[in-house]
């Protein structure tokens, strides 16, 4: 039976090799010549226009990633999302997948907050700086309150960030309840909130795992919810929960 499984999952092995392999190649190859043009752009025309075709490009690599894993994506409503910020995109957690499913086909222009661990890596650590993100250490209470005061920045300035509310990945892809406070500060800084409901990244990596499979992936953007509307945060969590689940059984059940 052993044997069985592994024979089963040597497609799959290679598969994650060529993920790997092509991932590698994108960001410090062609990455590096995105930023090295970002860097142009921003010399002659400023930073503004620079972020705006580092974003197009993140974008870009979103979807060039499903392609390359050969996952069938389809996304619904794009034409609900604002052509400007600020705004605060938040989602239901299956995946690591998930954010390259949101840059893709979304909004690329993200101001990413990211895990410390992510400013060690070569090309995606200068992606996340050139799109004004963010990085976090967790355990270090001193340098969240900085985090914080730099996406109240962001926001001010227009810019766009990303939150997952459910705090963590869900196992089964079930959505799961919102963090208490997950969504405190675009409720106290009354910023719009775009929700997005995702559905199959689950199927591509499982958790645990670290192999790569093929998958059905879909993807819907609800309207904007604008946080003036409700009268306390709580409210507003429990609104768009309401709306992620619902559209996250639509999903489902589209054929």
């Amino acid at each position: 039976m052993k044997l069985l499984k592994w024979l089963n999952d040597i497609p799959f092995v290679l598969l994650t090799l060529w993920v790997f392999i092509a991932f590698v190649g994108y960001v410090l190859v062609y990455g590096s010549v995105v930023l090295f043009i970002g860097w142009i752009i921003e010399k002659i025309a400023g930073r503004e226009k620079a972020k705006r075709y580092i974003g197009k490009e993140v974008a870009r690599f979103g979807r060039n990633a499903f392609r390359a894993i050969g996952a069938k994506v389809r996304a619904y409503g794009r034409e609900k999302v604002p052509s400007k910020g600020p705004m605060v995109i938040i989602s239901n957690h299956q995946s690591a997948f998930d954010i390259p499913l949101v840059a893709g086909y979304v909004r690329g222009e993200i101001s990413f907050i990211a895990k410390v661990e992510v400013s060690k890596i070569p090309g995606l650590a200068q992606f996340v700086k050139r799109l004004d993100g963010v990085f976090i250490d967790r355990g270090n209470r001193l340098q969240t309150v900085g985090v914080i005061r730099n996406i109240m920045k962001i926001l001010k300035n227009g810019g766009t960030i990303m939150l997952f509310p459910e705090g963590t990945r869900s196992v089964d892809g079930e959505l799961q309840s919102f963090r208490k406070g997950s969504l405190a500060l675009p409720y106290r800084m009354k910023v719009p909130i775009v929700p997005v409901a995702l559905d199959g990244t689950k199927d591509i990596m499982v958790k645990g795992r670290l192999l790569v499979r093929p998958a059905k992936v879909r993807l819907k953007i609800l309207d904007p919810v604008d946080p003036k509307e409700f009268e306390s945060e709580e409210e507003l969590e429990k609104h768009l929960q309401a709306l992620i689940g619902k559209a996250l059984k639509e999903l489902r059940s589209m054929s």
